[in-house]
């Protein structure tokens, strides 16, 4: 299914994500370009520019939507992956299995909310809602992370 106007911009968000996620999975290859401190630094930037606004934005509006369509799986799901990943993110000292558990974790969420959460639920969202995703997605700073070199 093709993307609503007004979740386009949290799926621009995962695709950025997806990146990270991808080098975090790989940071164990001999051939990874990135050590496991260079990407728990682009982590670190990824999740204080793009991933807490973005999440913000999920658990203010799309979660409180999502229950009132009876989706409470869904909420649980997300609620949980969000707290996942905040609690790898608060680690300091980054190691290689760190990284790519974090990396694993973010691509399974992003990709449950692209195939899941939003191609179930978004042409059952309410007007209201959808303009207050779209809006607060207009406020979300748009820059990729210098350390992402994209």
């Amino acid at each position: 299914m093709k993307r609503i106007p007004e979740l386009r911009d949290l799926s621009d968000d995962h695709h950025l994500a997806l990146v990270l996620a991808q080098r975090c999975r790989r940071t164990n290859r001999s051939d990874s370009q990135w050590s496991p401190e260079q990407l728990w630094a682009q982590v670190q930037e990824l999740m204080t520019s793009h991933l807490e606004p973005h999440f913000r934005i999920e658990e203010t509006i799309l979660l409180p939507a999502l229950e009132a369509l009876g989706e409470e799986s869904l909420v649980e799901r997300i609620v949980d992956d969000h707290a996942a990943l905040r609690e790898l993110c608060a680690a300091h000292t980054p190691d290689r299995v760190r990284v790519v558990r974090f990396g694993e974790l973010l691509e399974s969420h992003i990709r449950y909310e692209e195939r899941q959460v939003f191609e179930s639920t978004q042409a059952r969202l309410s007007a209201k809602t959808l303009e207050a995703i779209g809006h607060a997605c207009a406020t979300l700073p748009r820059t990729c992370p210098a350390s992402l070199g994209l």
